[in-house]
């Protein structure tokens, strides 16, 4: 490509004014990324030949790039007052102009292209963006359903709708279900973005399925060990939990990451002081179940049991303790003493959602699909909005038959 430029350079040092040499000239250097170059060889082109929509247009996108979205603006105005059909150059316009955190405006640009061609799925997106920047958020859910009917296939469509139905669930909780289907789907595209890992954790968070929250967590620092926010996302669903001395040290790990992060150190204080609190009044059982969390995430599954096994034995009616213990036996292998254990939980606790599914999964690994899906029942009964309940139930009645 280097080469390139150099034919380039020749070709204008030869003819200053072949405006074709100019044009190309700057593509080439955009496709190195040597932006500020690359404008000043579309300001040659424009010099000679004002009435370029393309040279305008790419002018834009260059400016972009350098984070000039003023002048990328003005460039794409120039652009469309020579062209009736530039729908590509509208979006390029709302693009600059979001950035600009002109959302409204970007919005109206956005409208312009898919006015003019309303199969422009990007177009639909972006739009859908500025939209729930507006908090606008059901007209952004319906700007992204546009986009997806137009290319179901992009994950980054996927998770901006989930975004949007996050936002919507303050007024409606049902929309946080929506919103982890959503980026169940954004996932299942492309498992491999931590963003929608954090994204899902956190709608999982408001919807009190903290375990869960935490293991979305794990996913996007799995994929991006220095993501400071899903450390410190991590911690709150751990706070959420009683967990605090695992809270106290996720924070710690954002905190290492970006030692300005305010909120990071903010939640790490609240932590400390709930910790401090509980720590004084704390029954022995929960300590001991709390120890046995601690042993259980370092992969130390027998010290672990030993932990649930001397909380049960203080109280046998702590239903945390043997839902706990339930989980640790999944992880030995050990499934029907592991679904002992959820049926005890279960037995303290009927309307405990999570225990009816932790029961089902139990069954569904060993083979009982019929009692898997019984289980999924129950779970569903209590919470309606059980995605991962439902998901598998399906998958219980396709075995069964």
């Amino acid at each position: 490509m280097v080469g390139i430029v150099s034919s380039y350079d020749k070709a204008v040092t030869l003819n200053p004014e072949y405006a074709d040499a100019w044009n190309n000239r700057g593509v080439a250097l955009d496709n190195v990324g040597r932006y500020a170059e690359a404008v000043d060889s579309y300001n040659n082109v424009l010099t000679l030949n004002p009435d370029t929509a393309d040279s305008w247009n790419k002018r834009g996108t260059t400016l972009n790039k350098l984070g000039r979205y003023a002048e990328a603006v003005s460039s794409y105005d120039n652009a469309l007052a020579l062209t009736l059909d530039g729908f590509d150059i509208w979006e390029n316009r709302g693009n600059a102009l979001s950035q600009l955190g002109r959302y409204s405006e970007a919005v109206a640009s956005y409208e312009k292209a898919v006015t003019l061609n309303p199969e422009y799925a990007e177009a639909w997106n972006n739009r859908g963006v500025s939209l729930d920047n507006l908090g606008r958020y059901s007209e952004a859910v319906d700007s992204f359903n546009k986009a997806i009917a137009l290319n179901p296939d992009y994950a980054d469509f996927w998770n901006n709708r989930g975004v949007a139905l996050d936002n919507l669930g303050r007024y409606s909780l049902g929309r946080y279900s929506e919103a982890v289907s959503s980026y169940y789907k954004a996932i299942t595209l492309n498992p491999n973005n931590a963003r929608v890992w954090i994204n899902r954790g956190n709608t999982l968070d408001k919807l009190g399925r903290y375990l869960d929250a935490v293991a979305s967590y794990d996913k996007a620092i799995a994929i991006n060990p220095v993501s400071a926010d899903a450390w410190n996302k991590r911690g709150v669903a751990l706070h959420h939990l009683g967990w605090y001395s695992e809270a106290i040290t996720a924070h710690d790990k954002a905190i290492a990451i970006n030692p300005v992060s305010a909120d990071a150190w903010n939640n790490r204080r609240y932590t400390q002081k709930c910790k401090l609190i509980t720590e004084k009044i704390t029954p022995l059982e929960e300590i001991w179940t709390d120890r046995g969390f601690a042993c259980g995430e370092l992969g130390k599954y027998t010290d672990a049991l030993e932990s649930f096994d001397k909380a049960i034995e203080i109280n046998p009616d702590y239903a945390k303790a043997w839902y706990a213990r339930g989980f640790v036996l999944y992880s030995m292998g050990q499934y029907i003493d592991g679904i002992d254990s959820f049926d005890k939980a279960i037995a303290i606790n009927p309307n405990d959602a999570n225990a009816w599914y932790a029961r089902g999964f139990g069954q569904f690994k060993m083979g009982e699909y019929t009692d898997a899906i019984a289980s999924y029942d129950k779970a569903i009964a209590i919470n309606p909005d059980f995605t991962e309940a439902r998901e598998n139930r399906e998958i219980a009645l396709q075995r069964k038959e």
